[in-house]
């Protein structure tokens, strides 16, 4: 998978497991595949993603990626006390989790970008699925409108 490292307007945000080697658990995470323009761009993280079963073998057709961009959780910006949810033993997590969504959309909103349900929809009506084998689920397209 070729990452680019170029900012763009238009971007999409997925639901992905991640294997949390901290705490020994697995987590839904949100991933984005481009690094975005705008206030969200600081919030992206290229993380190295583990081996999430020993069963998965890496083959020219099940090709694993070795990295990932991540979302990192925005509540700094949007000032809300429930940071410590994602504490485990005082390490808080780095990464967003699914559950956050609605704080990230609100994020999004907040600061002039547009979710695009159309085309969302159309995805999640139709038969394309984005990478089965690592159980990747599409939240939105989304656009940055300066």
């Amino acid at each position: 998978m070729m990452i680019q490292s170029r900012p763009n307007n238009t971007f999409t945000l997925f639901s992905e497991p991640y294997l949390d080697t901290y705490n020994q658990c697995y987590k839904n995470i949100i991933t984005i595949n481009v690094f975005p323009n705008g206030p969200l761009g600081q919030y992206v993280k290229m993380i190295q993603t583990s081996k999430l079963s020993p069963f998965k073998q890496t083959s020219v057709c099940n090709m694993s990626r070795n990295c990932i961009l991540a979302i990192q959780p925005v509540y700094n910006y949007l000032n809300v006390n429930n940071y410590n949810n994602n504490c485990i033993n005082n390490k808080c997590s780095q990464l967003m989790v699914v559950d956050e969504t609605p704080e990230l959309i609100s994020f999004l909103l907040s600061n002039g970008y547009t979710v695009n349900t159309s085309i969302t929809k159309m995805f999640n009506q139709s038969d394309i699925r984005f990478n089965n084998d690592i159980s990747k689920k599409l939240i939105c397209f989304a656009t940055y409108n300066p």
